[in-house]
């Protein structure tokens, strides 16, 4: 009876069910929200796994140190069975200052490619400090010249150390002549570009009667936005100066005169690409090389265009990426004739570049820290990619 008894007992539960592999995340939480860096490690207790962070591959032991909003998903495979984690955190963006860096939606613009607008504003000295790249107008058919002028004003700002037009194309000028009436203008710079055409004259004309000092950089330009040692460091690059003497309706000669801007603030650094293409590329990576290599962001030159990143202006090779290598590239673009169906691909296929283009996400906004950790925020589909612009067959 007694072994009766205990063969019954051992058998009475059945046979035990396998079980899925158990999944170990070590140095965030869900949920969490860390003021610094974070090393994250991952285990199970049997079996293989595969991480993806944000939806790139993840190696266990790395750490994260640019802030944002983060997923990370963990599945592991043991015994046929799979198992899953997925969990959310957030790294903050700390520091008693900030350069935020603002590329402006303009909208469904048709002149050129939809136009350019940055506001820059340090925030390391005693008050604000704010710079201006370019300012296109607004809208379809380029109908409001006035709406760079009323962001300024809505952002707060009364005065512009620094003004910064990159070449003579409306869609980059336009909204000038109205900034320049509403507000002060410490420095105006410009590529010198000699042009008959009306609005632009009117444009370089108003900035030399209301600017203190105007300026046409023939070296190196280097300026600083705020008064302590955080201070964003601004060098502006002088243009190719091969067709500045030559009034010319060229879109291209014009777009190749663009003066290109570097943006630094600890180990952040940015550049600004104003229409430049193939030229203007080669010349600023071969002849400028230590204000292009290895930046973390670039703003992608002439609206994504196919001329603006590669070799041959159309397809194959980009050097130029491979020089900047950016983490984060932005487009400003009007969604039908631009970005480019070709670069919008080179762009998304890239390793470990993410894209943002205001036909998709609007206004694109970089926070800097005074150590240069940044994080990126946008106006809106923050989940979404870019797409290239519903006219832009290649």
């Amino acid at each position: 009876m007694l072994l009766a008894a205990a063969a019954a007992a051992c058998g009475g539960d059945g046979p035990v069910e396998p079980q899925p592999p158990a999944i170990i995340i070590e140095g965030v939480e869900a949920g969490g929200r860390y003021p610094g860096p974070v090393t994250i490690t991952i285990r199970v207790d049997r079996g293989t796994h595969e991480a993806q962070l944000n939806g790139a591959l993840f190696v266990s032991g790395r750490t994260v140190s640019d802030p944002g909003a983060y997923e990370l998903v963990v599945t592991a495979r043991a015994d046929g069975l799979l198992a899953e984690r997925r969990l959310s955190f957030e790294l903050l963006l700390t520091g008693s200052s900030m350069l935020i860096v603002r590329v402006l939606n303009l909208g469904p613009n048709a002149a050129g490619g939809g136009g350019d607008a940055i506001v820059l504003t340090d925030s390391s000295a005693g008050g604000l400090v704010h710079a201006l790249v370019d300012a296109g107008p607004s809208g379809a058919n380029a109908a409001d010249p006035g709406f760079v002028a009323r962001r300024l004003a809505a952002l707060g700002v009364d005065t512009l150390a620094v003004v910064v037009l990159s070449h003579a194309h409306s869609d980059h000028y336009a909204g000038l002549r109205d900034v320049l009436i509403r507000f002060p203008v410490r420095r105006f710079v410009y590529n010198g570009q000699v042009r008959a055409l009306g609005s632009y004259t009117e444009v370089i004309d108003s900035a030399r009667a209301r600017a203190d000092t105007v300026e046409v950089p023939a070296v190196v330009l280097q300026l600083a936005l705020g008064r302590d040692t955080a201070r964003t460091q601004v060098a502006i690059l002088p243009p190719l100066p091969d067709y500045l003497g030559t009034d010319t309706d060229s879109g291209s000669l014009i777009n190749e005169g663009s003066v290109g801007v570097r943006l630094k603030r600890g180990g952040f650094e940015m550049f600004l690409a104003g229409d430049g293409e193939v030229r203007a590329n080669a010349r600023w990576r071969t002849q400028f090389t230590a204000y292009t290599g290895g930046l973390e962001v670039l703003k992608v030159g002439h609206h994504g265009a196919n001329d603006a990143v590669f070799d041959n202006g159309f397809s194959g090779a980009s050097a130029w990426l491979a020089h900047i290598s950016p983490t984060v590239a932005v487009v400003s673009a009007n969604g039908t004739s631009h970005p480019r169906r070709n670069a919008t691909g080179l762009l998304l296929a890239r390793p470990g570049l993410r894209t943002y283009c205001t036909n998709v996400h609007g206004t694109i906004e970089l926070r800097v820290n005074p150590a240069g950790q940044f994080r990126v925020d946008v106006e809106r589909n923050r989940d979404q990619t870019c797409v290239p612009g519903a006219n832009a067959d290649t």
